[in-house]
């Protein structure tokens, strides 16, 4: 369709500009008008339109004549489209939105009534938009009804939805729902959908705010179903980034610009956040009228229409079925008008899926058993529970006395569950029964094969639904409709029948296995349960195990230690042993960690090398980190590396040449270290082992820092920071911000160590992470030193003694002592700082630390200094500058400083 595209325009502070972009020519026409004459024009179609009875076509003729002008443009326009859709696209600017343009009458009747050429009038808003793809198949609409609790008059919604498909059926529209009216459950919806709706369509009531700024909203629900008003911004959130072709804000008042004019209404506020098209109505507007112009455009759209098209076809359908409020329909656009959202099939049917009700058939009388869509009110909060324990739950349970409504309920929640196979078993269930229901729909060989082989009823079934789905993606909804056909009264209690004990037994547990491999967290947590209830150690221990090796990942150990610990109370099984041992270290308790570390090793049968590999390589962190069993710790490494090498696994391989690394670095092999960690990095890249990068990163960031390269080091640690951010490595990334804190700190940037700090502290905190958060504090008792808040330095110190001792974590604790000697000196208590060096150098020579070691000897030949003992500085500077000068430390150089300084005075 050809577009005439009117702006409005100040000229002078009396005077505007209205600049007409005719068809087909590259400059605008114009005429000039008086501010005050545009005021007196809004203020008369106010008062003529928003009243009760208005004179549309006398409104119409109105609008008319004057937007026609001397230059007669409108006229010109329609004459020269002949054959052709015209659109009338009227700048929103300038209050020219609040005007009703759809009544537009050129004398003998309403534009929008015309055929040739069809005319369309819209609200525009001038931006440079890009065409989306059009593709051949259905078109998608996502329907919601908002309806909260005391929110009157009640929305008859079911039969807005019933007349949308009736009115569609015969083209291809796929309309799923959305059961919630609440935005926020909106937002998981359309997050879970990888194919993006061509259409949103919201249906409820909508206002405006009776006081300054006169804001829009739409009344939607909350979680539990009461009044929520919803802005544009917040329906905006739930789209960003993925908006949909047109949004339907089918709610009274939608449209209409509060304020006289002033106020952008919610549909432009809506285009404003980054909607493309917008449709809404200007006033309030009866149900039935909403409903004919929804279900008559969306049956254009999905016939391949342009959007102009349809709804110039929809206001004609309005008018012949002689609806009052047709004009309240305003369109809303972004840039050029959106053309046809989807292209028609062509000769392929529309592939509509049987309406679930057909599935109720009362097997005597073959009547359908349920009520239609159509007929079914007043069960809304039922569907929404339902559906909301389904996300989270294999199934419900809906009970109640007979003939209330159970199986229809069930109906219309298949109908909500796009996607799943529907399998209806009616009153009496048993093997055969079930056996022939999976057959009849089957058309996998593998899947006959399965279910005609002589296995136990459980095997096969889990056999079938692993192995022989007609496709990867089949999903099942089972209903066992009339159930209680297949209780028996015993001693007085309904009791399930012996034989369909076996056989949901049976089913139930396929059903488990089956979710327990692709189902979302908490439906595997929910499956857990139900195993630890039924005492049933397979699914228990399995699922178990996924999970606490998915959360070990992104360090939640607290919840780890719960879903291992409530498992093993059912079965004992390694593997639970082994997360559980991970998440004790992790959280402090490393006596319980060694414990279990062992039962995993006694327990790992021979021929799992990958568990006892990882094992060994758990346990050599202990004795490194923790006990300061230095030679210890590198046997087992070794014996790590000869297991991976021999199994052929490259990541366990980087693993643990990773610690050896770090062992290397503190030993002063510092070149061996970087030869180690370009050796993972080269492994952690082929393998795609993102998390073993990010960790390799991070250990050359900080051999780059200690040897003065800061900015090396800084782009190594954000490379670092970024893919931990990306994989939700909390533990990962508060290292890296309490590193980079450390870097800030020496290069004099207080503040933003301080902010990076505090960062990694709460992380920390959060996880549970008491070694990080010890070593955390350590640096900012340093930092509170250095600007003399020694009271503040002294509390931090001992909070992070008290942590590193709980967990014996031995190289930790020397470092503390080491600072805590720095506060002293400080205090001017030499004595007693020398006392506490002596403590940390012990330490570190028995860890074989040389860095710490370096350090210590420096503050004590720094301490014989002050007090004149030359000779005994000497003794200390001597080997600390040999090793600071190993390990090509940029501390060297102040170090031999110091020590030719004592030289020259002795």
């Amino acid at each position: 369709m050809q577009t005439i595209r009117i702006q409005l325009r100040e000229s002078t502070q009396e005077t505007v500009e209205l600049r007409y972009w005719l068809p087909q020519q590259k400059h605008y026409e114009s005429r000039r008008l008086k501010s005050a004459e545009i005021a007196n024009f809004l203020k008369q179609g106010e008062r003529d339109y928003y009243k009760l009875l208005p004179n549309l076509p006398g409104i119409g003729q109105q609008l008319f004549f004057w937007l026609d002008g001397d230059g007669r443009w409108l006229s010109r326009g329609i004459a020269n489209c002949r054959g052709e859709g015209l659109v009338i696209a009227i700048d929103t600017d300038k209050k020219l939105a609040h005007l009703p343009w759809e009544v537009l009458h050129d004398g003998e009747d309403f534009l929008v009534k015309r055929v040739n050429p069809v005319v369309l009038p819209l609200r525009w808003i001038e931006k440079e938009t890009e065409a989306f793809s059009v593709e051949a198949r259905q078109l998608r609409v996502l329907f919601m009804a908002t309806d909260p609790e005391d929110v009157q008059p009640k929305l008859e919604f079911e039969q807005e939805e019933a007349r949308i498909l009736a009115d569609t059926r015969d083209f291809a529209v796929d309309l799923r729902v959305e059961e919630s009216g609440c935005v926020s459950e909106l937002g998981k919806v359309w997050s879970r959908y990888l194919d993006d709706f061509d259409v949103f369509h919201l249906t409820g009531h909508a206002s405006i705010k009776d006081e300054a700024p006169y804001t829009p909203y739409f009344i939607t629900e909350t979680e539990i179903g009461e009044r929520h008003e919803t802005t544009a911004a917040e329906l905006a959130e739930v789209f960003r980034f993925r908006f949909p072709k047109l949004v339907f804000l089918s709610g009274c008042r939608t449209g209409q610009a509060p304020d006289k004019g002033a106020v952008p209404s919610m549909a432009e506020a809506l285009i404003a956040q980054g909607a493309r098209a917008v449709l809404s109505w200007g006033r309030p507007v009866e149900d039935r009228t909403a409903t004919a112009a929804a279900a008559h455009l969306y049956g254009k759209l999905a016939a391949g229409y342009q959007l102009a098209e349809a709804l110039a076809s929809t206001y004609q359908q309005l008018f012949k079925q002689k609806v009052r409020d047709w004009h309240l329909l305003r369109l809303y656009v972004q840039g050029e008008c959106p053309g046809a959202l989807v292209d028609v099939l062509g000769d392929v049917p529309p592939s509509a899926p049987e309406p679930a009700y057909q599935q109720f058939l009362d097997p005597d009388t073959q009547l359908v058993r349920v009520a239609k869509p159509s007929e079914f009110v007043g069960r809304r909060r039922t569907l929404q529970r339902c559906l909301k324990a389904i996300r989270t739950s294999l199934g419900v349970l809906i009970h109640g006395l007979g003939g209330v409504g159970k199986s229809t309920v069930t109906a219309r929640l298949l109908e909500r569950m796009v996607g799943y196979h529907r399998l209806v078993n009616f009153r009496q269930l048993d093997e055969d029964k079930l056996v022939k229901t999976l057959a009849e729909q089957c058309t996998s060989e593998r899947g006959h094969e399965i279910l005609n082989r002589n296995l136990p009823l459980m095997q096969r079934l889990t056999k079938f639904f692993t192995e022989g789905l007609n496709t990867k993606e089949q999903r099942f909804a089972f209903v066992l409709d009339d159930f209680e056909a297949n209780l028996e009264l015993r001693n007085g209690v309904y009791v399930l029948q012996q034989q369909v004990v076996e056989v949901m037994l049976a089913l139930l547990k396929a059903l488990w296995w089956k979710e327990a491999e692709s189902g979302t967290e908490s439906q595997k947590l929910e499956i857990h349960r139900l195993a630890l209830l039924g005492k049933d150690e397979g699914i228990s221990k399995e699922i178990a195990a996924a999970l606490a090796r998915q959360w070990v990942k992104i360090s939640r150990y607290r919840e780890v230690l719960e879903i291992c610990r409530s498992t093993l109370k059912v079965v004992e099984d390694y593997r639970i042993l082994h997360e559980l041992a991970v998440s004790e270290k992790e959280l402090g308790s490393i006596d319980q960690a060694l414990v279990h570390y062992h039962q995993v090793l006694n327990l790992c049968p021979t021929e799992d090398q990958i568990q006892k590999a990882a094992t060994l390589h758990q346990l050599a962190g202990i004795y490194n980190a923790n006990l300061g069993d230095v030679k210890q710790a590198i046997a087992l490494y070794k014996k790590c590396l000869e297991m991976w090498k021999h199994i052929d696994d490259d990541q366990g391989k980087a693993s643990t040449l990773h610690e050896l690394g770090r062992i290397y670095l503190k030993t002063g092999d510092v070149d061996k270290a970087i030869e180690i960690y370009n050796e993972v990095l080269d492994i952690d890249k082929r393998t795609g082992n993102v998390q073993g990068k990010a960790a390799t990163l991070h250990e050359l960031g900080r051999i780059y820092a200690n040897r003065g390269d800061i900015d090396k080091s800084i782009a190594r640690l954000n490379q670092s920071l970024d893919i931990k951010e990306g994989i939700g490595d909390l533990q990962g990334k508060a290292a890296t911000l309490h590193e980079l804190g450390r870097i800030y700190a020496n290069q004099g940037d207080v503040n933003e160590a301080f902010v990076l700090l505090h960062q990694s502290l709460d992380i920390k905190k959060g996880i549970g992470d008491l070694q990080g958060k010890a070593v955390t504090l350590h640096l900012l008792a340093i930092l509170y030193t250095k600007q003399g808040k020694i009271k503040e330095a002294i509390a931090l110190c001992n909070q992070s003694l008290e942590i590193l001792e709980l967990i014996s974590d031995v190289e930790g604790k020397a470092a503390m002592l080491h600072q805590f000697a720095f506060v002293y000196t400080s205090l001017g208590d030499i004595e007693k700082a020398i006392t506490l060096l002596q403590q940390s150098l012990e330490i570190n020579e028995h860890i074989e630390n040389v860095h710490g070691k370096a350090m210590n000897l420096w503050w004590l030949g720094g301490l014989a200094e002050q007090q004149g003992e030359h000779t005994k500085a000497i003794s200390y500077l001597q080997p600390a500058l040999e090793i600071l000068q190993r390990l090509k430390s940029p501390d060297a150089e102040s170090v031999s400083a110091n020590l030719d300084r004592v030289i020259r005075n002795s």
